[in-house]
């Protein structure tokens, strides 16, 4: 062999491999995860993570990428995040949209149904599929979010003294807060009694429904608040976080998270959908859906039953409040025990 063809093979082989690499790649299912909230959400982080751990137990190669919508809504109108999702999705356009609570799916999936490409995967939505215009279609599945209202109603008598409670709630003015508050309206809250329930644009009117529950309410449920309007010239509360500490301090009666960042926040006691959960459930049922030997469509409406309980027990024994074991433990379980 002469030193010419000593150069040129090598590079030839090089050429030929990287065209078949790119060739293998190309030809993978794309499954594109589409999230609501910014990418240090905590409901997102724990989204992805259970997306990740069924990757890890996947043996289909599949091809998949992530957009999150919350990371430019504190820089962009809601305009520009729009537009730049939907360039997103067209760019890597994906044989599976993922697409993560209801603002994704209100804004950007829900374009799709009925269409050929691509298939949408609904997750943790509170709206009724139909909402979004998802019913019949052939090419959307998901699982709808439902709140563990009927686990917090039957904690209720624990954390008080028995007797049927005066609830309240109170969330953000936002798709997700309107589909969880809708939920909170329409439970079954029997023995106990829904008395206020209120969703709000900005920390300032947050503050005016809890203060004004100091008499009327023995219960405050904080549904959905990341990314809540804060005035410019408070310097106390500036993050999410702060407003679970608001809350605390401020609340006469006890607050109970139904997200899963209020006790991370610093709250007491929270109830909420497992976020991991859904993430595994939802790849699973992605990549059976691009699996050329499964053929098999997704249900339309699957629900997670699994829930977290969080708790913080400083603040729960500030407020005299003590936990039946069996809480403290699910709690700790699930990683969501905080001294």
């Amino acid at each position: 062999m002469t030193k010419h063809w000593r150069i040129i093979l090598p590079g030839a082989f090089l050429a030929v491999s990287l065209g078949l690499l790119t060739m293998f790649n190309a030809s993978k299912p794309r499954i594109m995860v589409l999230q609501s909230m910014g990418s240090n959400a905590p409901w997102a982080s724990e989204v992805d993570a259970g997306i990740r751990s069924e990757l890890l137990r996947n043996r289909l190669p599949v091809s998949v990428e992530w957009h999150y919508m919350g990371d430019e809504l504190q820089q962009e109108s809601e305009s520009v995040v729009v537009a730049s999702a939907r360039r997103a999705v067209a760019r890597f356009d994906p044989d599976v949209l993922i697409a993560v609570d209801d603002e994704a799916n209100a804004q950007i999936a829900s374009s799709f149904a009925g269409l050929q490409r691509p298939r949408v995967m609904f997750v943790s939505i509170d709206e009724p599929p139909a909402r979004y215009r998802y019913d019949g279609q052939l090419n959307v599945a998901g699982i709808a979010e439902i709140l563990p209202l009927a686990a917090v109603r039957e904690a209720l008598p624990e954390v008080k003294d028995g007797n049927p409670r005066r609830i309240s709630a109170v969330g953000m003015d936002s798709a997700t807060g309107r589909a969880e508050m809708a939920q909170v309206r329409g439970g079954d809250w029997g023995p106990h009694r829904l008395v206020a329930a209120e969703l709000v644009p900005n920390f300032e009117q947050l503050k005016n429904f809890v203060e004004a529950r100091r008499t009327d309410t023995d219960i405050l449920l904080v549904l959905s608040y990341a990314g809540l309007e804060m005035p410019t010239s408070n310097a106390t509360v500036t993050v999410d976080a702060g407003i679970a500490e608001w809350i605390e301090a401020n609340a006469v009666p006890l607050p109970i998270g139904l997200h899963v960042a209020y006790v991370a926040d610093g709250g007491g006691l929270g109830f909420a959908p497992s976020p991991r959960d859904f993430g595994e459930r939802a790849m699973a049922m992605a990549i059976d859906w691009v699996d050329p030997s499964n053929g098999s469509v997704p249900p339309i409406m699957a629900t997670s039953e699994h829930f977290d309980v969080a708790i913080r027990e400083s603040k729960l024994r500030a407020r005299g409040v003590i936990m039946p074991s069996i809480y403290i433990e699910t709690a700790r379980l699930g990683g969501r025990y905080f001294p």
